[in-house]
């Protein structure tokens, strides 16, 4: 991974559509709950969620610990950086995430919480301790600062990513509807019934179950 940095220029539409097909690609089910909101908060979800994919790819890249421990600081680092409101490391992620963070969509600090996050699971060995409630919480808390929803997040994140991971037939927490201003954040959660089912939806499934929760806010 380089080192060299740039000034904090605003990414440009290429570098947005490039980074916003690679999350399609590999996280269709948050890319397709981000198309319902407005184009600031769907920009500052693809970042997050370009994010995270860079971090839980860790464990597939490297298995030392050491190595694993250098990319995670590489990341830490450079958000570091962003935070330092210097130069920035050429890195697409890293360019996006900076116009992010400048606009006040999330901050340093929360970001490299979610770095530890990934980290800790890497070293146990463990995906139930990937940072999925700190992730959804996050991306709601864009949305808006204070929803109530706190609790629910935590029970519901992670019931989803094991399912999603054919690790639980469980479907979770039963819970309220969710409040219609953070549910582009949460709405991909619904699928967890068909994961649970141990049925892998087809795109049009994809988008109509997250569509009605959208509607309906059942997650």
């Amino acid at each position: 991974m380089g080192y060299m940095l740039s000034p904090a220029s605003p990414p440009s539409q290429e570098d947005w559509n490039r980074i916003d097909a690679r999350v399609a690609r590999s996280d269709e089910d948050r890319w397709l709950s981000s198309r319902y909101a407005a184009q600031t908060e769907r920009r500052a979800l693809i970042a997050l969620y370009a994010l995270n994919l860079e971090l839980a790819r860790v464990r597939l890249v490297v298995s030392e610990p050491t190595l694993g421990a250098i990319r995670f600081q590489w990341w830490r680092e450079a958000l570091g950086e962003i935070g330092a409101g210097g130069p920035v490391r050429k890195h697409d992620v890293v360019q996006v995430l900076a116009s992010c963070i400048q606009k006040g969509a999330y901050s340093v600090k929360a970001l490299q919480r979610l770095v530890d996050g990934h980290e800790a699971a890497f070293e146990a060995g463990d995906r139930n301790l990937e940072p999925e409630a700190m992730l959804m919480a996050m991306a709601a808390h864009m949305f808006a600062r204070t929803h109530g929803w706190g609790r629910h997040i935590q029970a519901l994140a992670p019931a989803y990513a094991r399912a999603r991971r054919g690790e639980s037939q469980a479907f979770g927490p039963v819970i309220p509807r969710v409040p219609s201003e953070i549910r582009p954040a949460l709405a991909h959660a619904r699928l967890r019934g068909l994961y649970s089912q141990g049925k892998l939806p087809g795109r049009l499934m994809r988008r109509w179950v997250i569509l009605r929760a959208m509607m309906t806010g059942r997650v």
